[in-house]
Parts: structure tokens; C-alpha cells; sequence
């Protein structure tokens, strides 16, 4: 039971005191709470007949019926009026059915149901990893609840660059037991790799990977759809798709016939198309014999940019997702890259809808790669301790594995 106990001498006239409490109008945030999933989130009560009190946090309450969740009052100051009170819920709800908490405050009673869902997809794993070259040590993604089964990077090649391949890097992610994932970044654009120009680099790159021998995820020219990169756009003008078809059959033509038949290729979309670039994804598409894996980017940028908005999990990814599944039914789904910023919205009830959406909604969607730096606006899902505990709590969901070859596909 709920119940308020003023802290300080104050008169009775004082006390806080409502004349009803409207538990059919609660709200729920996130609204949805599954069985055997960790929860947090914040419950909405509406009163009415307020008297201007002030009131202190109260206890925390166990939860009946379905145990495993708390519930607390927060502190608050009576509207003269209407308002509500603000409760925050946390757990982990033992089964599917209902959470029963009885709540006194300001002489009125009201028991409150919180439904509790039964846990979709839960024979549906899921794995997560990470990107990461701020120098945070690896040691601290494994602290996390499920350890992350990849480890990603990005290697560009530029025509006055480095082209070796990333040996050191993919050791390092193994040792550590990552998958190396790598994403090679053309930035001499595609009309110079089909030149021929670089193909002593690819068979030297290929004999790279073949020497070490063991699965790496492989992401080649990500993001074509967009207008920010040479593959996509070059010198003002937009590339064609056909272009970056031929490209992308090439350089994997050539790595796979040098002997670089460890590699899991990935084609991956941005979630949306930069404005110069009209092109249809169905253009883009190099054909499935080249691909093992249909990847999605996408961040939510928040209000961090001039030209950005605050948007879901679901307003981020789902346009995309819907595309995969209806044209690609049978290629499995990675989230490639992703992020949330912190401006203009709530971070923490983010990534927990996140979760919730990617067990309900995208099942489909076998791992998530965070991009967790602070670049264009603070990425990183430790941005702080609740963002962080939100985060660990997505992990640890039953559902989440640790798993290399995640579950067989990678091979």
C-alpha cells in the first residue's frame, strides 16, 4: 500500500489532501511491461481536488498478483486542482497477468492494475555490439549484463592512404571475443576502384583476411543512398546506382576469388535517402549472391542539428525494416550503426522502447551495433547513469545472447 508521511511539522490544515483519485486515466511509461523483461518507467496518476500540499517520496512497495515490481511515490507539490502524482516502477515481473498495487495518498484509496504482457519472440535471440575508438577499454563492455558478440570499425581507403588490411584490429576483436566486424570505406569513389587502379590492393587485402582465417563481418560502401559520401555523391553529382552495383560486385568478386571466403557481406542502407539523391533502394541492390546480410543505419539526431527532429525507435527504422521484409524476406537483418542524442527528447525512455520495439515490432532484426562516441551530438549509451542503466537492462533481457557465429548465421 501507498501511503504519505509528511516529513516536517507543518499544521493538519497543511497536510496534502485530495478528494479523488482517477486510476482510469493512469499512463504508463514505456506503456508496455513484459513478462521476465527488466523494467523502468514511470506511472501517472490523476487527481483532482488538490490542496497545494507538498508531499515526500514514499517507500517502495512490492508489487501482488505478479511480483518482481516496485513501485514509488515520487516527491511532488499538490496542484490547487487537478494533476497527478508520479510513480516510478521498476523490475523485473516474475509472469504475464497483473501487478496489483493498492495506493493510500491524501485520504482517498485506489487499487492500481498494471498489466503485465506475455514475452513475445522469447525464442527469438538476439545479440548486440558495439563501435568504439574514443579508447574506452574494452574490459568495459563486458561488464555490461550480455557480453556484445561484434566488435566494429571503420577503414577507409583514400588514394593517398593506407590500404592494408585491418590484421591487428580483427585480432584484438577475437582475442577479446568479438566477431571483427570491418566496414570498408571507399573514398576514392567507385569509378577509380573499377579502374583497376586498386585491384594489387584487393588481392593483397584479401590475402589478409584469408590469413586470419576466421568469420568477419563485412560492410563495403555503407550508406550509398545518402549524399555524404563519394559512393554516393561525387564532386556535386550524384552517383548512379548502377555505378555502385558494379563496384560492389567488383571489389566482392575480387576478394572472394583472391580467397576471402571468410567474409559475411553486408549491404547497408541508410534509413532514409540524402536530399540530392533519388535514387530507389531496389537500384542499389547488387543481388542476393552477394549478399549475406541486409543492414539498416540510422540515429535519431534529436534537436542536436538545425535540420533534425526527435523521432522513435520506430519513426527511425521502420520505413526501412517494412522495405527488407516485404523485398527481402529471407535475408537476415542487422541494425549496422545507430544512436540517440539526448536533445530534444527523453534518452533514457528511448532506448527503453528500443528494446521493447525490437522484440515486438522488428523481430526480425537479429543484433543492433551502437555507435558509442560523442561526435556530432553524445551517442553514447553511457551518456550518463540512467542512460546507461537503461541500456544494461536491454542487454540482459533473457533474450539476449552471447554468441559469435549469432545463432549459425555467421559461418
Amino acid at each position: 500500500m501507498f501511503s504519505f508521511c509528511s516529513k516536517s511539522d507543518t499544521a493538519p490544515n497543511s497536510l496534502p489532501a485530495i478528494a479523488a483519485l482517477n486510476a482510469d486515466w493512469q499512463t504508463l511509461t514505456p506503456k508496455a511491461i513484459v513478462a521476465n523483461e527488466a523494467y523502468e518507467g514511470e506511472l501517472y496518476i490523476p487527481y483532482s481536488g488538490g490542496n497545494g500540499a507538498t508531499y515526500s517520496e514514499g517507500e517502495s512497495i512490492a508489487s501482488t498478483g505478479v511480483t518482481g515490481l516496485s513501485a514509488k511515490l515520487k516527491a511532488g507539490e499538490l496542484k490547487n486542482g487537478l494533476g497527478h502524482l508520479s510513480f516510478a516502477i521498476n523490475g523485473t515481473p516474475s509472469a504475464a497477468g497483473n501487478a496489483t498495487f493498492t495506493l493510500s495518498f491524501g485520504g482517498q484509496t485506489q487499487t492500481i492494475v498494471l498489466p503485465i504482457q506475455e514475452t513475445a519472440n522469447a525464442a527469438t535471440p538476439f545479440f548486440w555490439g558495439f563501435f568504439d575508438d574514443a579508447g574506452t577499454p574494452t574490459s568495459f563492455y563486458e561488464g555490461l549484463g550480455t557480453k556484445p558478440s561484434t566488435h566494429m570499425m571503420f577503414d577507409g581507403w583514400y588514394a593517398d592512404g593506407d590500404r592494408t588490411f585491418p590484421t591487428s584490429f580483427c585480432q584484438q576483436a577475437d582475442a577479446n571475443g568479438f566477431t571483427p566486424f570491418v566496414t570498408l570505406e571507399p573514398f576514392m569513389g567507385m569509378d577509380e576502384i573499377l579502374s583497376g587502379k586498386y585491384d594489387a590492393d584487393l588481392t593483397a587485402y584479401a590475402n589478409a583476411i584469408k590469413a586470419f582465417g576466421k568469420p568477419i563481418l563485412f560492410r563495403f560502401a555503407h550508406e550509398f543512398n545518402g549524399d555524404w559520401y563519394p559512393w554516393s555523391v561525387m564532386n556535386d553529382q550524384v552517383v548512379p546506382a548502377a555505378t555502385y552495383v558494379k563496384g560492389f560486385k567488383y571489389v566482392h568478386d575480387k576478394l572472394t576469388q583472391a580467397g576471402a571466403t571468410n567474409l559475411v557481406w553486408i549491404w547497408a542502407p541508410n534509413n532514409e535517402n540524402g536530399g540530392k539523391n533519388p535514387q530507389t533502394l531496389d537500384t542499389y541492390y547488387p543481388g542476393d549472391a552477394f549478399v549475406d546480410i541486409i543492414g539498416m543505419d540510422g540515429y535519431n539526431f534529436g534537436t542536436s542539428q538545425d535540420w533534425s527532429k526527435w523521432g522513435s525507435f520506430s519513426q527511425t527504422f521502420g520505413n526501412l525494416y517494412k522495405w527488407i521484409e516485404t523485398n527481402h524476406p529471407d535475408k537476415p537483418i542487422l541494425i549496422a550503426e545507430m544512436g540517440c542524442s539526448s536533445e530534444g527528447g527523453d534518452k533514457v525512455a528511448w532506448i527503453n522502447d528500443m528494446f521493447l520495439q525490437l522484440q515486438r515490432n522488428f523481430p526480425k532484426i537479429m543484433s543492433i551495433v551502437w555507435f558509442n562516441i560523442d561526435k556530432e551530438t553524445d551517442w553514447r549509451f553511457h551518456e550518463n547513469d540512467a542512460t546507461k542503466r537503461a541500456f544494461m537492462n536491454g542487454v540482459s533481457a533473457p533474450r539476449v545472447q552471447y554468441d559469435r557465429s549469432f545463432g549459425g548465421i555467421v559461418k
